[in-house]
């Protein structure tokens, strides 16, 4: 079989164009694979397309900027010089000539109107594949990908990937830090908001011996009632010390005013309730159920390394059943009521104890636990409180979500799943990215705004 492709297109005046694309010969089908066009030969034609299309869009965009704005009349041709221009379907080389100023006006200076439209290189739609994919893989994986599936439209290797990501990262950080020098009160303040946060480590690139070994981001998400999750993430120990800026400024955005009611969800460290900032009675600190359930579940699991003997089921019953009525209190009442049950856990450790003296360190491991878990609840009894009345009214009492999302923009891109090193701005610029691809803000940010080239 023999195929020809052309492509015939219509100007504004009227007139018609025709070029033709290639000829390509099919031979009778042997295989699935001989089915279709091979993705070597479709990635030619489709870039042989694009170059058409856009040369004869910008030749369509020189000729309307050459009206001098003013007077309307024709600027002379001053040089015509070459750009080269990056898309998603294939690298180009366009024209980009300069007009000198117009004569009847005599002040209009020399232009170049191409290389004004194109003024990053690179079209929107590739920087942002570049950085989703670089987001969420590393930046060698994700350039081989890009290679693999598009043309050949260059600056696809893992250098470049790396710096128009991070360039994406630095644009958005700048946007924050704009609305941090001069905060704008939402417009329709939201009424209710959750505020899960939490803290993560990551590996830090060192070259001295002081130089600390980890990175601590910030991460969490915000949740109000008409306008759902919001993830955030940033870097604690940054440069310039505004972390806490940041994390109030992505609040404002979300929504927060002044009447905004806030309900902050945390382990329990005073730097994480410090960083969403207080504003008097409308701001109320919850401590997770997370953490206190894990703790709770830490010292079931030393309850089965207590020692054996003849009624070991039915003690370990025994201590279990007081264990979960420790958890019941808490849940239902608070820190008072739970102080009473774990008494009378002690009490039944100490009694089993006794039965086996030369064992007495395994009891002495689970009492340890206990009083950690006892100066914690203390240490936040304010915050330990209403849990089943919330649950009850379908309200937020863990950081579970937040864990998953620690798991999304941490976990899995930057220490557990691929072991790295990185800089406080590189993981910074990084984070912000995933952030807005999280929260569906990556693509418009890219469309709408004009970021400095990074080869």
């Amino acid at each position: 079989m023999h195929f020809t492709i052309r492509v015939e297109w219509r100007r504004q005046d009227g007139t018609t164009a025709t070029e033709e694309l290639v000829t390509q010969n099919q031979d009778a089908c042997k295989s699935a694979g001989d089915v279709g066009l091979p993705l070597a030969e479709a990635k030619r034609i489709v870039a042989w397309l694009q170059a058409i299309v856009v040369n004869e869009q910008l030749e369509q965009y020189c000729e309307t900027a050459r009206r001098c704005p003013a007077c309307g009349e024709y600027r002379p041709m001053k040089d015509n010089r070459q750009r080269r221009f990056y898309t998603v379907l294939g690298k180009l080389t366009v024209k980009a000539p300069r007009f000198e100023g117009c004569r009847a006006c005599k002040d209009q200076p020399c232009v170049s109107p191409v290389s004004e439209l194109l003024r990053d290189r690179v079209s929107p739609e590739l920087r942002y594949l570049q950085a989703k994919f670089a987001a969420q893989l590393p930046y060698r994986q994700a350039a081989d990908l890009l290679r693999e599936l598009l043309p050949a439209s260059g600056g696809l290797n893992h250098a470049t990937t790396r710096n128009r990501t991070l360039a994406v990262g630095r644009s958005l950080d700048r946007e924050l830090c704009r609305e941090i020098e001069h905060p704008q009160v939402p417009a329709e303040p939201a009424m209710e908001m959750v505020v899960g946060i939490d803290g993560a480590f990551v590996k830090a690139i060192t070259s001295g011996i002081r130089q600390k070994q980890s990175l601590e981001i910030l991460t969490g998400r915000v949740e109000s009632t008409p306008r759902g999750g919001h993830a955030f993430a940033v870097v604690r120990n940054l440069e310039d010390g505004q972390a806490k800026q940041r994390v109030q400024a992505i609040l404002r955005r979300c929504g927060r005013g002044p009447d905004t009611k806030v309900r902050i969800l945390s382990d329990g460290e005073d730097g994480l309730r410090g960083v969403v900032g207080w504003f008097g009675k409308r701001c109320e600190h919850r401590l997770d159920w997370f953490h206190i359930s894990r703790r709770i579940d830490s010292i079931g699991q030393q309850l089965l390394y207590l020692p054996e003997s003849p009624v070991y089921g039915w003690r370990l019953a025994f201590h279990s059943k007081n264990l979960h009525r420790i958890k019941w209190q808490l849940w239902n009442h608070g820190v008072e009521m739970a102080d009473w049950e774990m008494k009378t856990f002690r009490t039944g450790l100490a009694e089993d104890a006794w039965d086996s003296p030369k064992l007495l360190q395994r009891f002495q491991s689970v009492e340890l636990k206990l009083d950690e878990l006892r100066s914690y609840l203390y240490a936040n009894e304010s915050a330990v409180r209403g849990y089943a009345k919330a649950f009850r009214q379908q309200k937020r009492v863990s950081t579970a979500h937040v864990e998953s999302t620690v798991n999304q923009l941490i976990n899995w891109r930057m220490c557990k799943k691929q072991q790295m090193r990185w800089s406080k701005l590189g993981a910074h610029c990084l984070l912000q990215v995933k952030t807005a691809a999280i929260n569906g803000q990556l693509q418009p940010f890219i469309a709408t705004h004009s970021i400095a080239i990074a080869a």
